[in-house]
């Protein structure tokens, strides 16, 4: 981040690194979400030329559930920060 030059408060600092870090949390998740959609249509094809059980599509939804629940749930924090940010902005005090 660059830095904040002196006449920029530390609530918009603030602001602005919480606007940051939820954009980099959703492009992470954006690029989970298309790595786990390969993974489903390599897992189908690998299952109907090797003849696996239709568990294995199972199998791929846990394990990516298991694997990016961390920055799913860290999306969720930083979409909870950005609304309370915003409400709190807006509220006339």
């Amino acid at each position: 981040m660059k830095p904040a030059p002196r006449n920029v408060t530390p609530a918009v600092v603030h602001a602005a690194t919480v606007v940051e870090a939820h954009h980099k949390a959703r492009r992470v998740v954006l690029g989970h979400f298309f790595f786990f959609l390969f993974c489903v249509v390599l897992a189908l094809i690998a299952r109907r030329f090797l003849k696996f059980p239709p568990q294995l599509s199972w199998v791929v939804f846990a394990i990516f559930g298991l694997v990016f629940a961390g920055d799913l749930c860290r999306l969720a924090y930083r979409n909870f920060q950005l609304q309370r940010l915003r409400a709190a902005s807006s509220s006339p005090s």
